[in-house]
């Protein structure tokens, strides 16, 4: 037992750093199994029995001459739903590439094409929000240029607004896979949207609330929307905040599991980290902004109050681990100055036994995952899960810490934080077809 605080310190913080993340990815199977065994199948999507209602789906595009067109035409072509009961706005925000003469094109093609151009750069949330006085659907599928939706999409979508006690639904969102599986930084993405979709979305629906949205693939129900005073420009991910807002005003956010779309993943190291930078910025924001006003109220809130305190424990435990990376690095150079070869070698044995638990329960977790996804046939992208356990994680804890003082500073200034910069396509993402993957193959086409 220690017998100094500084011993007492670094064994509590062992303590956390150690159970945190096996602790909490126990939870996120327990819970998700809760989801899969006794909820999931009544929220499976069902034919519409009456009239489609008419869908407007926003396109958010800066800098996207390398995806829009092929993007644009499968939402045309693909999709199985009537073409008289849906319209495609594409927001051209303040794009400087050939962006804007491809759209000019495709109008000449696609009849119910509209483009709403924005001539300065503000960013998804405020090009939304224009869109907003445009779009004739009262419903909003936010698609973005990067992103198809599985064929069956939209009538599954619309099955949770249409069943009984839909009026309630504010939002649904689908379940997000890679469409580009091209380095190994790629393939080892999707372990990770198998680990968080299939398992961490799955929990929160058990608890009775969400965290996000998918910002890439969600449906909006306009007047949810409205009620919640539109998309929030200042924030830097719209779909954290909003997915915050309309639970707190009483509208049911949904995560539809069978629901597919297919994104564009970063096939580098640099840009991953960009895209983490702006995640972890988002996720502070919203907590920072919207966590203590729904924490006054924490009998109101109860559904929303395990996600706030899941994801400010992540925040503390991201700058722990940080530091007792530090630590270690420091008391393991002391070590082998002092030739104290037992200390060192002790110290290197208890991070092998660490990092072996995390593996083993990470490994659960993705395998439980791709069984609930697609009943294990992406099991083959396990082999890629050391390198997203190892790698990915310590890129999400970086963000956090890279992200948060920055964030701060951004709030108490006042300024807005949603202004965007589109990541690099990938080359193989400009066919007019998602790369689908076993799974999906089978999938009727228009």
């Amino acid at each position: 037992m220690p017998t100094t605080p500084g011993g007492w310190f670094i064994q509590v913080l062992i303590f956390v750093i150690v159970g945190y993340p096996i602790v909490g990815g126990l939870a996120f199977i327990v819970s998700s199994f809760y989801y899969k065994l006794f909820l999931e199948k009544h929220d499976l999507p069902q034919p519409l029995r009456g009239e489609p209602p008419f869908v407007t789906i926003f396109v958010p595009a800066h800098n996207e001459e390398a995806s829009i067109a092929s993007t644009v035409r499968y939402l045309f072509t693909k999709l199985n739903y009537p073409l008289d009961k849906y319209e495609v706005m594409v927001l051209n925000d303040g794009s400087t590439d050939r962006t804007g003469e491809i759209l000019d094109e495709l109008q000449q093609e696609f009849e119910g094409l509209r483009v709403l151009t924005v001539v300065a750069n503000r960013g998804k949330a405020a090009a939304f929000n224009l869109g907003l006085g445009f779009a004739k659907g009262d419903f909003i599928l936010s698609n973005d240029a990067d992103t198809k939706p599985s064929p069956d999409a939209l009538w599954q979508y619309m099955s949770y607004f249409e069943r009984p006690g839909g009026h309630n639904v504010g939002a649904v969102t689908g379940n997000m896979l890679a469409a580009n599986r091209t380095t190994m930084t790629a393939l080892a993405q999707q372990n990770e949207l198998n680990s968080i979709i299939g398992i961490i979305k799955r929990g929160q629906m058990a608890i009775g609330s969400l965290f996000a949205f998918s910002g890439a693939n969600t449906m909006y129900r306009r007047q949810a929307v409205l009620d919640g005073g539109g998309w929030h420009p200042e924030q830097p991910t719209e779909d954290i905040a909003n997915a915050w807002d309309m639970q707190t005003m009483g509208w049911r956010a949904l995560f539809a599991a069978h629901i597919r779309f297919f994104l564009d993943v970063p096939e580098k190291l640099g840009p991953l980290i960009k895209q983490r930078r702006r995640w972890s910025s988002g996720g502070i924001y919203v907590l920072l902004t919207k966590g203590p006003r729904l924490m006054r109220h924490p009998i109101t809130n109860y559904a929303m109050i395990p996600v706030i305190f899941d994801y400010a424990l992540s925040i503390v435990w991201s700058f722990l681990y940080w530091i007792s990376m530090a630590i270690f690095a420091l008391l393991q150079l002391y070590f082998l100055a002092t030739l104290n070869w037992e200390r060192f070698f002790h110290n290197w044995y208890m991070v092998g036994i660490f990092v072996a638990i995390e593996m083993i329960v990470g490994a659960i977790q993705v395998s439980t995952a791709s069984y609930y996804n697609d009943g294990g046939r992406t099991l083959k992208y396990l082999i890629f899960a050391p390198w997203y356990m190892l790698v990915y994680w310590m890129v999400n804890t970086f963000t956090v810490v890279w992200e948060f003082f920055p964030t701060v500073r951004k709030i108490l200034a006042l300024r807005d934080g949603g202004v965007w910069k589109s990541p690099e396509r990938s080359a193989s993402l400009t066919g007019g077809e998602p790369r689908q993957g076993e799974p999906q193959q089978e999938v009727p086409q228009r």
